[in-house]
């Protein structure tokens, strides 16, 4: 029987977690397969995946938010198979920063200026979709360091957006 990997929290601050990943096994490790997941607005799950070789890792994620849920899962990838997955839940230090103020303004019946409020130096991510359901599942999305942004829409929809 393969276990599971262990998931260490090394450190953890505002903007980033460090973990390390090891076997408690004498099987060969080839490497691990990381999945980080949080919740944006409680509408929609992100996910970021890291491949990483080798038997022993530690690795820090970075461009975190501060005061957010994180759920870490791995699993190694050894020369028997796969192993089973291990989690590990953290929350980052700080504070959350309040969330941005969104106005969208049709442009044409195909563009949306979209403008918002927030800090500076930040990445935004924008989520738009026809429906709550497609917003929480599958959403289009787009990302910028600005704070306003021109979407490209169908015509003849009425759309949902998130910031």
């Amino acid at each position: 029987v393969i276990p599971p990997p262990v998931i260490h929290i090394e450190s953890y601050s505002e903007d980033s977690i460090s973990f390390s990943l090891k076997m408690t096994t004498n099987i060969k490790v080839s490497g691990y397969v990381v999945n980080i997941y949080w919740t944006f607005d409680t509408h929609r799950q992100e996910k970021k995946t890291l491949v990483i070789e080798g038997e022993k890792s530690i690795q820090k994620v970075a461009n975190l938010t501060a005061h957010t849920p994180y759920e870490i899962s791995a699993w190694a990838k050894t020369e028997l198979g796969d192993s089973p997955l291990s989690f590990v839940h953290v929350v980052t230090s700080g504070t959350r920063p309040a969330s941005p103020s969104l106005k969208a303004k049709a442009v044409n019946q195909t563009a949306v200026e979209c403008s918002w409020t927030g800090p500076r130096n930040v990445v935004y991510g924008i989520f738009y979709a026809t429906s709550f359901l497609e917003l929480y599942r599958s959403p289009h999305n787009t990302t910028t360091t600005s704070h306003n942004i021109t979407v490209i829409v169908q015509r003849d929809e009425q759309y949902l957006f998130l910031v």
